[in-house]
C-alpha cells in the first residue's frame, strides 16, 4: 500500500473480482465520523473503504452485502468504516496541506501556537450524473448511490462538535467547487448529487480542536483540501465523459 501524508495511515487503489474500490488502513484506530450507513455515526475503524458500485446497485440487505464483500476481501468488517459511490474510484481527487505549510506560504505564524503536527489530506471521487441541488424537488429515480464521497484524513484531536463542524465545512467546500465548475441542475448551480456521503477520520494525535468553521486554521485545511481535490476529481471524470460519453455515473 502507498502511504498517505498522514504518518501511520496508507491507501491502495484495489481491483478484486468483487469489484473496485479505494482501501485506507491505519496502524492505530481512528476516530470516525461517517454518514454512511456501514460503520455510521461515531466510532473507531482501522479501516476505511470507498467502493465502487453501479448505478443498479440495489440490495435486499444491503448490510448484510457489505458485510460479505468486506469478508471476500480479508478486512474485519467491525473495524472498517465503509462508503458507496457510483463514481469511478480510479478518479479520486487528492489534496493535503499542513498548517506549517500555510504558514510558510504567507510568511506569519499561523495565528495560535503549537499547532505545527495539524495536517488533512482530502480523497475525493465524483460523478455528477445525478446531480442536484438541495432544497429542489427530485424525483424518486434520482435516489440512487451517492457519487460524491468525500473521505478526510485529519492528524489531530477534534471534538464531537468539531468533526460534525467538519462535515460543514467540507460540504460547502464540495459545493464551492461545483458553482466554481459551473455544475447546474435545471438551470441552476448544484450543491451535489442527491446521495452524497462525507467520512471524517481523526488520529487523535495533538491538540484538541473544538471547532472546524472556515475561520480556523482546521476548517481552513478542509476547506482547501475538499475544494482542490473535488476539482480535480470532477475534472476526471468530465475527461472520461468525453472519451465514454454514454457510460458516465
Amino acid at each position: 500500500m502507498a502511504s498517505t501524508s498522514i504518518p501511520g495511515i496508507a491507501m491502495n487503489r484495489v481491483t478484486s473480482e468483487q469489484g473496485s474500490y479505494l482501501w485506507f488502513q491505519s496502524e492505530i484506530p481512528l476516530r470516525t465520523l461517517n454518514s454512511s450507513p456501514w460503520g455510521g455515526g461515531f466510532g473507531r475503524h482501522q479501516h476505511v473503504v470507498n467502493r465502487q458500485v453501479g448505478k443498479s446497485y440495489h440490495a435486499e440487505d444491503p448490510l448484510a452485502e457489505m458485510s460479505g464483500f468486506l469478508l471476500q476481501e480479508g478486512l474485519n468488517p467491525a473495524a472498517t468504516a465503509g462508503m458507496l459511490t457510483a463514481a469511478w474510484v480510479k478518479d479520486v481527487g487528492v489534496s493535503s496541506l499542513s498548517w506549517e505549510a500555510v504558514k510558510g506560504s504567507d510568511g506569519g505564524d499561523g495565528g495560535a501556537a503549537g499547532s505545527g503536527a495539524l495536517q488533512v489530506c482530502a480523497y475525493v471521487t465524483v460523478g455528477l450524473g445525478n446531480k442536484a441541488r438541495a432544497g429542489a424537488e427530485l424525483p424518486a429515480h434520482s435516489l440512487y448511490p451517492g457519487t460524491i464521497n468525500i473521505i478526510l484524513l485529519i492528524d489531530g484531536q477534534l471534538t464531537d462538535a468539531a468533526m460534525v463542524n467538519a462535515v460543514i465545512t467540507a460540504t460547502e467546500a464540495k459545493a464551492a467547487a461545483l458553482q466554481d465548475l459551473n455544475v447546474h441542475k435545471e438551470g441552476r448551480v448544484a450543491t451535489g448529487t442527491t446521495t452524497d456521503a462525507v467520512l471524517i477520520a481523526a488520529t487523535d494525535r495533538g491538540r484538541m480542536h473544538a471547532y472546524a468553521g472556515t475561520a480556523t486554521q482546521l476548517g481552513y485545511l478542509i476547506g482547501r483540501t475538499v475544494y482542490e481535490a473535488t476539482m480535480a476529481s470532477a475534472l476526471l471524470y468530465e475527461k472520461s465523459l468525453s472519451h465514454f460519453p454514454k457510460s458516465g455515473n
